[in-house]
Formats: C-alpha cells, structure tokens, sequence
C-alpha cells in the first residue's frame, strides 16, 4: 500500500517506516499535519498513519481536514497515541478515522489494521471499476463462447478455494462428500456450523459449484453487517415508490440475484427477528414479495446458512425462531475445529507454506519436527484461517528449506521483527497492551449503550456521535473477538 506517515517525533517515525518498508509498502513520512495535508493534495494513497499529539494540526484536526478534499477512492486514517485515553479514542472514530492504535504500538495489532485497511481499499477499488466498466463487463459476458465460460468457472472455483482445498483428515473427507451429496438437491436448506476459521464458506461454496454443472450464482450476505432497517430491502429487494431515498425504478434484491443459484446466509444467527418469520415464509413458499410489491415473485435458489454462535441458546434467549432453525437444518454441517482435527494441521500447513514460498520465491518444503510438535501442541483458537496466516507470515519472514521451531515464535508471543533479538524484540502477543484495554474500554461503552436505547443501533451511534457504518465495523470486530 501507499502510506502516509506522519509523527513529529523522528526516532519513532523512522522505526514504524522501516518496519512498514520491510512489510513492502510503500512509505512517504511527514513531521507535522501541515505538511502531511500538502502531500495528500498532490499525491494518493490508501492509508495515512499519524499520532494524535502533534504540534500545530493534531491527528483528530488533520481527520476532518482530509475529509474535507474530494477523492474519488479516500485513504482510510489510522490514529495513534500514546495517551490511554476513551473519550479522546472516541473522538478519533467520530472525527472519521477508521481505526486507532496506542503507543507503544503492538505489531500484531498493527499488522491486524493493515490488512483490514488492504481490504477496505480492495473494495473501493473493485466498486469503482465494476462501476466505470460495468456495461462493457456485461456485453463481453454475454458474448463468451460455452469453452470459455468453462475456464470462467474454473477459475472462479479455483478463486473460491475449492479447487485447492486440502482434505486430509477423516472428518474432513466425510464433511466435503456430504457437501457434495448437498449440491445434488437444490430444495433442501442446508445450515453449516463450527467456529471462525474452520472454513464454512468454503464448504458452502463446495454444496453450491459441485461438479461445475452450471452452478448459477453464488450471492452471499453477512447478517451482522446491514442495518435491520436496510436488511428487508437488501434481501427482498423493492419496487420504486416503496420508501423516501430508495432508487426511482426500484431494486432487485439478492433473493433476486441469487435465482439459479445459491444464496449464503453468513452468521444468520444475526438475522433481525422482525424477518425470521418471511424467511421462513420463503423457504417453505418459495415465493417472495419485493418491499412495497403486489407480485409474487417464485424462487429458483439453494438456501445455504452459517453461524458460529450456539442457536440452542439464542433460541432459549427468544433471539430465534425455533420453527426457522428446524426449518434450515434440513441439511446440517458441523466443522469441528481445527484442534480436533489433529490429521489436517501438518498437510494443512505444509500446503500453504509451499502455496506462500512459491508466489515469494522462498525455498520451504517441509516441516521439521520439532516445529511439527509446535504446530500440533498448539490449540489454534482462529482454526485454519490462523493456521494459514502464520504460514505467511513465515514465507515472509524466514526462508530455507525446513520450516525450524524458530521460524514459529509468533505461536509462543516470541515473534522476532527482521530476526532482532534480546533489545531490539518486538513481542508480537504482550498479554495485554494498554490498546486492548482502550479497545475492552470502548467495546464496553458499546454495549451499555446498546442497552440504553434496546438494541437500536441507529440511536446508539447518533449518541456516540459515530456513523451507523462504524458502529457494525466495531460490533462485528467484538463478535470475532469473542468467538475466537
């Protein structure tokens, strides 16, 4: 990424830039808010990192100043500080910063924020593009001959993960024949459950694709990240005229979308209660009317669902309709985590370690044993995800022919940056860092505000004075948190 710097202290301004370099971004530094605000004029980039305590400009001011120059793709603010301050946190969320920090800054923190930001950037990038070239995507598209549209599938596939799934254990092998028995009968709902990381998309996109016999399309829809207010029409879609705001020929909704295809119902332990019961109504009818619409519209879609959360105690909580639940586990997939499935951590990580040293030139081959009983005595609480992220790490850290019980601090909080020992260490899992006590500070102010108004979320950020939007970023960060 292009990231701008700025810290008027320079021994720790040149200590972040030579880290982030080492990372392979691409580092432009600033000693003041000024001069920050004069570069961002004349050049782009996707992140700008500052202190908040700075002479002249503060970080919070240098926020709102930035928001204040029209880009077509804006970069995302990350603040930091070294005063343990809320109110003074809050105010960076509310000033439009889309993360903070606190110095001494946690590298594991820190690397957590960079790829998040990668993400968000990925996605402005993406909306941009299908939005300049969207008619000539869709011409092109419909003129592709039927081998073509073949190597289409591959690859979306392969994109998917499918194609390059490991199986090695048991109970892997017995989870994907069942998601493919699945894909041979579209009417049955099927409802996927285990914890974050073990890989629930992947099968659901196993159950959607199969053998590639033109699947249709995979529409998938987190139920923590829309706004109840927003999910009936999201999901529905609606007719024009249905409410102030909404578009003049009104919109399709992604039942809509996913006609011939497979609708992936993320964490919909989340869905609003208010919707369960049309849910429900869908998937026994299938049938549907659009939000202000007099047609009955027939589906033609797989119902696929995923959660992580108990539903035996959001039922008991009345959080869930029982009759819903029952209703989706028709077809039912439980993925036992990661821990438990002790055949599938050495192939798993053997897998993705040559997968990384590949695509960065490295010379990994095989797993040592000592850093295989590491890998095994570990309990990987974010499952494979964890395990495929500190086998990239390792690529880019290290190199050689053995993967080395060294090579895997990280799992023990000994990660080392640029191989540094004794001083110059930088533990990459302190037990607890002032940042997460800010965060544990935050969340909990969260909460009770959330209480305070029943649950609204729309009346919780207006008196926390930050965006609806920002609100669902943090909630959905607090749910993996407590998840993992």
């Amino acid at each position: 990424m292009q990231i701008l710097l700025v810290d008027d202290e320079q021994e720790g301004r040149s200590f972040l830039a030579n880290y982030l370099s080492l990372l392979g971004h691409q580092v432009t530094e600033c000693a003041s808010g000024e001069e920050a605000l004069e570069t961002y004029g004349r050049n782009s980039f996707e992140m700008i990192l500052s202190d908040i305590k700075m002479d002249g400009i503060s970080g919070i001011e240098l926020v709102q100043k930035i928001k204040t120059i029209k880009r077509q793709l804006e970069a995302d603010v990350v603040l930091y500080t070294g005063f343990v301050d809320l109110q003074l946190a809050i105010g960076a969320l509310r000033a439009g910063a889309y993360d903070y920090l606190t110095k001494p800054i946690n590298m594991d923190e820190l690397l957590a924020v960079l790829e998040r930001v990668q993400e968000h950037q990925a996605l402005l990038h993406e909306n941009e593009t299908l939005t300049k070239h969207f008619d000539e995507e869709i011409k092109a598209v419909t003129q592709v001959k039927d081998r073509e549209l073949q190597e289409l599938r591959r690859r979306v596939a392969e994109h998917a993960g499918v194609s390059t799934l490991g199986v090695f254990s048991e109970a892997m092998r017995r989870i994907v024949q069942q998601a493919e028995q699945y894909h041979t009968d579209r009417s049955l709902p099927v409802l996927i459950q285990g914890e974050t990381g073990v890989g629930k998309e992947i099968i659901a996109k196993i159950i959607h694709y199969g053998t590639m016999d033109n699947p249709g399309p995979f529409i998938d829809i987190n139920c923590t990240a829309i706004t109840p207010s927003l999910f009936e029409s999201e999901l529905f879609g609606y007719e024009a005229g249905s409410f102030t705001g909404g578009a003049a020929r009104g919109q399709r909704g992604k039942l809509d979308m996913a006609m011939g295809g497979t609708l992936f119902l993320d964490e919909i332990a989340e869905i609003p209660s208010e919707l369960q019961a049309k849910l429900l109504r869908v998937i026994e009818e299938r049938s549907f009317y659009r939000v202000g619409g007099l047609k009955k519209i027939k589906t033609d879609i797989r119902i696929v669902a995923a959660t992580n959360l108990d539903f035996e105690k959001r039922i008991a909580e009345g959080l869930f309709r029982k009759d819903l639940y029952y209703r989706l586990k028709v077809g039912q997939i439980i993925i036992p985590p990661l821990r438990e499935r002790k055949d599938d951590i050495l192939p798993l990580a053997r897998m993705f370690l040559q997968e990384f040293s590949q695509r960065r030139g490295k010379h990994f081959q095989r797993i040592g044993g000592s850093a295989a009983r590491m890998l095994l005595s570990y309990q990987w609480p974010g499952n494979v995800r964890e395990l495929r992220n500190a086998m990239e790490w390792v690529s880019f850290m290290h190199d050689g022919v053995e993967l080395e019980e060294t090579h895997l601090g990280g799992l023990t909080g000994k990660t080392v940056v640029g191989g540094a020992k004794d001083k110059d260490a930088v533990q990459a899992t302190p037990a607890k860092s002032t940042s997460t006590a800010l965060g544990d500070c935050v969340d909990d102010l969260i909460e009770q505000t959330l209480r305070q108004f029943n649950g609204n979320k729309t009346q919780a950020a207006r008196h926390l004075g930050i965006s609806v939007r920002t609100l669902y970023n943090r909630l959905e960060r607090m749910q993996k948190r407590q998840t993992t």
